[in-house]
């Protein structure tokens, strides 16, 4: 239910959104598109909508940047999430999921049954914790909000190479590659460590890559 709300587009006019701007070295605002259009900003002005999480140089917002009239030109990603903080984001994500099956299975199986069905009751309840993240895992990571609750928590995101959202098919796709780390009894998530982008097998097979929101 949690990833079905979180996956869901909010619907927001434009004439309506309202924007900061890093001026003199702090954020100002917030402005509306009118009031941004008469501070004759520079392409690499930073520049954030109101809510959201990180700050962007204006010529990197392709909507924005049409309605600035500015040429719109991508910037590969350069803050990349170090595995420490990663293997922090999967614990939230497994620790929650934990959570919500002792809440919605296991205390009604306890309630309700009893003797030797209780104890297949609870396996195929412990069972069911990994289909149930895997799904949510490839639909939250292709949203807008492009990562779990624990990557969101710790503000950090999956994308392609060049700091675009990833499709469902390469969320479905990045997600099945796990199995080559669990297959190589770690190795496969190992290697992350000495990777310069921080990438796992997994990232690069499905050629995505795992970042962290830039600080002004």
């Amino acid at each position: 239910m949690v990833c079905l709300v979180l996956a869901l587009n909010d619907i927001k006019p434009v004439n309506s959104q309202k924007y900061y701007v890093v001026q003199g070295g702090k954020p100002e605002g917030p402005f509306s598109l009118e009031e941004l259009k008469q501070l004759d900003l520079k392409s690499n002005d930073f520049v954030k909508e109101e809510g959201a999480a990180d700050f962007h140089e204006i010529h990197e917002l392709p909507e924005l940047s049409r309605l600035l009239s500015v040429k719109h030109e991508i910037t590969l990603p350069q803050y990349f999430a170090t595995m420490d903080i990663r293997l922090l984001a999967w614990s939230i994500d497994f620790f929650l999921s934990f959570a919500l099956y002792c809440i919605f299975i296991l205390l009604p199986i306890l309630a309700f049954s009893s003797g030797s069905e209780r104890t297949l009751y609870v396996i195929v309840g412990l069972l069911a914790i990994f289909p149930i993240q895997f799904i949510s895992t490839v639909i939250l990571e292709c949203s807008k909000y492009q990562g779990t609750i624990g990557k969101l928590i710790l503000r950090i995101k999956v994308c392609d190479t060049k700091g675009l959202r990833i499709s469902f098919v390469r969320s479905l796709w990045r997600n099945i590659c796990k199995l080559f780390g669990f297959l190589s009894l770690g190795i496969g998530f190992f290697v992350g460590f000495f990777s310069r982008k921080q990438q796992c097998w997994h990232d690069k097979l499905a050629h995505t890559l795992v970042v962290k929101d830039r600080l002004i």
